[in-house]
């Protein structure tokens, strides 16, 4: 096991022993250990270029903001910086790795009309699993569309995916120059998926059901297409669910 694989399953380990013995808010956890992951990258790999820098801000800038969502109260931006923060840190870090080192890509530029195929695969993806998101709920549907929900679902389509999701990869990535082993990829997608569906404070069962239907095809996206499919994809799913299901 390399260094940097033995790093990110001793902090899953510390994660797990918190999430099982602790009643604390999950989220400040991982969050803590993925803005970790962010600086000791961005100490090794510097800073992206401006332009990159300047989409990490916005990205902050809108997953903070989208807390107004959920309340249009102000303060409630405050209590936002806690996705605000990692969002920046883990994105510039995601794009420092991927133009140093590849791996990821914002959006694909393969094929024809790259942009529009993406968007068809993610919504695609985020439609079949808005539905498998419905049914698993068990409850009845209560139709009620605002912007201020699509608003509030930009917060996990950029947060979760950046900052929960695409640092694993890029420190994978990074620490194995580009070229992982099975193990190293069983780790990167296992680190991708696991801690982010176990915050969510489930029973074992329904955190892998959560790993398996809705956070292993959104790896699978980020890796495979790109991270604007993914965080499209995402998004959706959480706006059908705010609109859908309620707050």
């Amino acid at each position: 096991m390399k260094k940097h694989d033995a790093v990110l399953w001793f902090l899953f380990v510390i994660f797990v022993a918190i999430r099982m013995t602790c009643r604390m808010p999950y989220w400040i956890i991982l969050a803590l250990e993925t803005c970790g992951l962010a600086v000791s990258l961005l100490i090794k790999t510097k800073m992206p270029s401006a332009r990159y820098v300047g989409m990490s801000v916005a990205f902050a800038v809108v997953s903070t903001a989208a807390y107004l969502g959920y309340q249009r109260n102000p303060w409630i931006l405050l209590y936002g910086l806690r996705a605000g923060i990692p969002t920046l840190l883990c994105s510039l870090a995601v794009f420092s790795v991927m133009e140093k080192r590849g791996g990821l890509l914002l959006l694909s530029k393969s094929g024809k009309h790259p942009l529009m195929k993406s968007i068809m695969i993610s919504l695609a993806l985020g439609g079949v699993l808005s539905v498998i998101n419905f049914f698993l709920s068990g409850q009845e549907a209560a139709f009620e569309f605002s912007l201020w929900k699509v608003l509030l679902s930009l917060n996990p389509a950029i947060y979760e995916e950046m900052a929960c999701r695409a640092i694993f990869f890029a420190f994978c990535i990074w620490h194995a120059h580009g070229k992982m082993n099975v193990f190293q990829k069983f780790t990167a997608y296992f680190m991708a998926c696991v801690p982010h569906a176990a915050v969510h404070g489930y029973p074992l069962i329904q955190t892998m059901e959560l790993c398996v239907l809705f956070g292993l095809p959104f790896a699978i996206l980020q890796k495979k297409r790109d991270l604007t499919s993914a965080m499209i994809a995402h998004g959706l799913v959480d706006a059908v669910r705010f609109t859908v299901m309620g707050i």
